[in-house]
């Protein structure tokens, strides 16, 4: 090799080590950029060069800038960050289920069922006083609006959902468009892999753009030759090479409810997704969300339903001049198991009491309820043409459906007693509760306006107290009508619950986020910048170029001593 030689290799290391030095200085600047992967620079020997019988190398070359990374653990670190994200969504809305029941203080739903009960309770006391009925009332009102309250948080935290899955499918679109173009670029700038650099810039944006996709939605990526990524999504891919394709906002049914998902918008197909934000946004939409809202509306029909079962057995201070129930049906001469009335109706009777509020003198008529499945079973028709027919009261059914009771005279009254067959109930006549949901539970208007109608007793118009005793202990004592439950217990059930599944989900939303900082850890380890090791590598660098300058300077000399001889 001539001295000439020797310059020209100690002038590619020179810019070798300078090429290094700015990949070191390029580390460190970005040692604190989020999503930033550590680059190396690559170098190679350059081919030897024969001299006589002597094969001589010929110095070093750069071979390329590549990110230091490791390929499985940023697919785990992916695929983890899609789980975490979905856990960390239910943990997210379960927070605010929680502020919802608000069990631990003492304006919690626990604390109005107590309320009214002890309500009904002053009644046994003083049975007379309008105030402490009208008392009973007010609390009942309370009880109820709370139930309405909460199920109203519970409609506004699914509204707030589906609000966010609509949303999420415009940031889908962006980022699914972003990959595309950056596969472009990258494609373009690396010249489809036929160099050995990495468009390093350009596969960060990358890298952190799937990071935030795989937030939402679990994907696959997978590289290919030309290093552009195609993205999967089940079975179907979002992106390939230069191409995605959208995804738009739908809605599926399942049974009588409707739920939002994100399709794709080519094919009209859900995505298959099991993990992210959105599959965490889909199982607290149609799985918590609903259940506790099925539950709560459940809830309250039972206390609807049992309550004014209890209820319809008793009688006021004073009868009814009127009533109309509540319920309508839909075939006042179908059997009235079939009519759709609001509660189960049975075979049996009840009684209808008649008073003469001038004389005192109470008659008592039995109405006898057959329902066998036979051709003769009792209709609501029949109903009304049974009560017609008792001396000193009209009965009609409204154009809803209604049953509508009413004494012919102004001095005569009328309540009502042992209904074994629960008809009362189902047509909402001599009821407390109306409605048949957490939604729509309110005070029956007869009740509201007069409290004299709270059948406090079960014997007679304003004779004993021994219906508000029963009233009262069905909120701690079981009822067959509850699986054996009382109000209470129902109720602490649903919490108890909605606690369990909450404090599960917490658990591994926690586990998720420790492993997650596992696998991060290990991605920083090898993908991270250092800065202790880039400072070595600069003192390397260094000392290379100094060592290669002064062998430049020594050849150089020497050379002019050969020019001088």
């Amino acid at each position: 090799m001539s001295l000439f030689g020797t310059i020209q290799q100690s002038a590619n290391a020179l810019q070798v080590n300078q090429l290094g030095l700015h990949v070191t200085g390029n580390n460190i600047a970005n040692a604190n950029t989020p999503g930033y992967i550590r680059q190396e620079l690559l170098q190679s020997t350059v081919a030897g060069v024969r001299i006589g019988g002597v094969i001589l190398g010929y110095g070093v070359r750069a071979a390329g800038v590549v990110q230091k990374l490791d390929n499985f653990v940023v697919e785990r670190l992916r695929e983890t960050s899609s789980s975490l994200a979905s856990a960390e969504a239910q943990v997210e809305a379960n927070s605010q289920i929680e502020a919802f029941f608000n069990e631990l203080s003492d304006t919690g739903f626990n604390s109005r069922l107590a309320d009214f009960s002890n309500a009904i309770q002053d009644v046994l006391n003083q049975p007379g006083n309008d105030s402490i009925r009208r008392l009973v009332i007010e609390r009942g009102k309370t009880l109820t609006s709370e139930l309405r309250s909460m199920r109203g948080r519970l409609d506004n935290l699914a509204t707030a959902v589906d609000s966010e899955i609509s949303s999420s499918v415009g940031e889908i679109n962006r980022l699914t468009n972003r990959i595309a173009e950056l596969n472009t670029r990258i494609v373009e700038l690396e010249g489809g892999r036929l160099g050995t650099s990495d468009a390093v810039g350009l596969r960060d944006e990358r890298l952190s753009v799937l990071s935030d996709l795989a937030k939402l939605i679990d994907i696959r990526a997978v590289e290919q030759e030309s290093g552009s990524v195609t993205v999967f999504v089940g079975g179907e891919y979002l992106v390939a090479d230069g191409i995605k394709r959208d995804v738009a906002y739908g809605l599926t049914s399942d049974g009588e409810e409707s739920y939002p998902e994100v399709r794709l918008a080519d094919t009209d197909s859900p995505l298959q997704i099991s993990a992210g934000r959105l599959h965490g946004l889909y199982t607290m939409r149609r799985e918590t969300s609903q259940r506790l809202i099925s539950d709560l509306d459940q809830y309250a029909n039972d206390i609807i339903t049992q309550f004014n079962q209890i209820h319809s057995q008793g009688q006021g201070i004073s009868g009814f001049s009127e009533v109309t129930g509540t319920f309508a049906s839909d075939d006042p001469t179908a059997p009235l198991d079939l009519a759709g009335l609001a509660a189960e109706i049975k075979n049996g009777s009840f009684e209808v009491l008649v008073r003469d509020k001038n004389t005192g003198l109470t008659t008592t008529q039995n109405i006898r309820i057959q329902l066998t499945g036979g051709v003769n079973d009792t209709s609501l028709e029949d109903v009304k043409n049974a009560l017609d027919a008792i001396s000193g009261l009209s009965a009609t059914i409204t154009a809803e459906g209604k049953l509508r009771i009413s004494a012919d005279t102004t001095r005569l009254e009328f309540a009502f007693q042992n209904d074994h067959s629960n008809f009362l109930a189902a047509a909402g006549i001599n009821t407390f509760f109306v409605g048949d949901s957490a939604a729509n539970i309110a005070i029956n208007d007869v009740v509201a306006n007069d409290p004299q109608k709270f059948a406090a007793s079960l014997s007679g118009i304003s004779t004993d107290t021994q219906n508000a005793l029963r009233l009262a202990a069905a909120f701690d004592e079981p009822l067959e009508g509850l699986g054996d439950r009382s109000f209470k217990q129902a109720f602490e059930d649903i919490v108890i619950r909605t606690s369990q599944d909450i404090n599960v989900q917490a658990g591994l939303a926690d586990g998720l986020r420790n492993f997650y900082n596992t696998l991060e850890a290990q991605h920083l380890a090898a993908s991270g910048v250092n800065l202790d090791e880039e400072a070595v590598k600069m003192i390397f660098y260094q000392r290379a170029f100094q060592a290669s300058s002064k062998l430049i300077q020594t050849t150089s000399e020497m050379l002019e001593v050969l020019v001088n001889l």
